[in-house]
């Protein structure tokens, strides 16, 4: 949980910047339109987008057991020694995450064991579609 807690402040910090930057840039001085302030808006909410979604796939790997059982036999399955670093292209841009990737010795079956199984897109989305009522 203390990992958590310091991802969390790191997130917070991150966030403040954000908000100090957009305000800081206020004044007739600036020269900003309120179509460049829109935009530094949209790049501020993109970056908490990837911050949230690298987060949230952080703690999916951290919440997975330390075994998996292999889906084809049921035996244990073998990780390997590292967790493979990865880009999930979303809406808001590379999100980058771990997962750990896990072999079966017997049905030469290989995985990654952790998180949420990814669901195809509708055709020219990127993700899965919101769920009714969010």
């Amino acid at each position: 949980m203390r990992r958590r807690d310091e991802s969390r402040e790191a997130f917070l910090d991150r966030m403040g910047k954000l908000y100090d930057a957009m305000t800081a840039r206020a004044g007739a001085a600036s020269g900003d339109t309120f179509d460049d302030i829109e935009e530094q808006a949209e790049r501020g909410a993109a970056a908490c987008g990837r911050a949230l979604v690298e987060a949230r796939l952080t703690a999916e790997e951290e919440a997975q057991p330390a075994e998996a059982a292999c889906p084809t036999c049921g035996r244990p399955m073998r990780f390997l020694r590292r967790p493979a670093e990865r880009n999930l292209e979303t809406c808001s841009g590379a999100a980058r995450y771990r997962r750990r990737h896990a072999a079966c010795d017997r049905c030469r079956e290989s995985f990654s064991p952790s998180g949420p199984p990814a669901e195809d897109p509708p055709p020219g989305a990127v993700g899965s579609p919101p769920a009714h009522g969010v």
